[in-house]
């Protein structure tokens, strides 16, 4: 009776630690070892063409896309230097193009209560635009290539960059 009893337990302590060595190989695995997940962030590319249905981009010299969602609170932050942008392409052959993923009524009257005016309004996916996130502003010549592109909420020497690129040439 007793070498059974040993035998038992001797298996038993050999389960114990198989199983502490699996379940230590599966954790060492999954937080030890594991390779870092890089966030691939799409931007958008000098040279690549913006693919925007029903945008005529030889009718300007140049187009200002802005890349923005309702909820975003950089895009928000952002309107009054948005505000700028339309003064200073006052007289110049440059359009202004605010680019939503929602509705246009919807982003129409989000731009309306920011008291931005003088925005043509469309709906397409960040994707489509070569971007990731917002705001996101993309310069495109008159070919609808991306001239120059400038991401997130800029201090002020990049919103007097913009400007100057909007008034340049």
């Amino acid at each position: 009776m007793r070498t059974l009893q040993q035998k038992l337990e001797v298996t038993a302590n050999i389960l114990i630690i198989v199983v502490a060595v699996l379940l230590g190989t599966v954790l060492i695995q999954k937080y030890l070892l594991r390779k870092p997940t890089e966030s691939v962030r799409v931007q958008p590319v000098t040279g690549s063409k913006i693919n925007l249905s029903d945008v005529n981009w030889a009718n300007q010299r140049k187009t200002l896309i802005l890349a923005l969602q309702t909820q975003c609170h950089f895009c928000n932050e952002s309107a009054p230097f948005y505000k700028r942008l339309v003064q200073a392409i006052q007289g110049k052959n440059v359009k202004l193009l605010a680019v939503f993923p929602t509705g246009i009524e919807e982003s129409t009257a989000h731009l309306k209560d920011l008291g931005l005016t003088g925005f043509e309004v469309k709906r397409s996916t960040l994707e489509s635009l070569q971007a990731s996130g917002t705001p996101t502003l993309i310069l495109t010549d008159d070919k609808g290539e991306v001239t120059n592109f400038w991401v997130g909420k800029l201090p002020p020497e990049k919103e007097d960059e913009v400007i100057n690129k909007l008034k340049g040439d």
